[in-house]
């Protein structure tokens, strides 16, 4: 269980976060934006998003745009804090995915109340693991990728037959 003193912590953080992801309408010269369709998203307004953090429930408010030729709305801030489609904080993801890789997903909602005094379902952890698991598969594939596209060179000579390595006083023979 979360002591009163943890509780007031978090608070007290989640309070002063909130006042920094508290952002400004643009200046006059940057209230528009390119839209993937090739035309200009529009300023509109600041909106709030509720986000889980570290140290518990915050808002941000940021610059809304929208394109009028195809609808489509821009968060920018959104993607700067990596809070894309989605309620979690950065940290609060690696939490998930720590968590969520140790134990069976309900324990690791457990682990969350209990390290940090966030509340999240077992659906989120379970989620936010599988996403980011599935991101670094997809990551390790890219590199096997390049690495197979490489053009390395063709050894030429003799194999080395042994290699010696002096460390801290000793010898290895590979």
């Amino acid at each position: 269980m979360e002591s009163a003193l943890q509780a007031a912590l978090h608070q007290a953080g989640a309070a002063a976060l909130a006042e920094l992801l508290k952002f400004e309408a643009p200046a006059a010269e940057q209230r528009q934006l390119p839209c993937p369709c090739g035309h200009h998203a529009q300023y509109q307004e600041l909106r709030s998003k509720p986000v889980v953090t570290i140290v518990g429930p915050a808002s941000v408010s940021r610059p809304y745009f929208l394109c009028a030729q195809c609808g489509v709305g821009q968060f920018p801030v959104d993607a700067e804090l990596d809070i894309e489609n989605t309620e979690f904080s950065p940290g609060v993801r690696r939490m998930h995915a720590l968590v969520g890789q140790e134990a069976p997903f309900d324990h690791g909602l457990r682990q969350m109340k209990v390290l940090a005094g966030l509340e999240v379902t077992t659906k989120s952890v379970e989620r936010t693991a599988e996403a980011i698991g599935a991101d670094i598969a997809q990551r390790e594939q890219t590199g096997i990728q390049k690495a197979l596209q490489l053009d390395l060179p063709v050894v030429a000579g003799e194999p080395t037959p042994f290699l010696y390595v002096r460390w801290t006083g000793r010898e290895f023979r590979w």
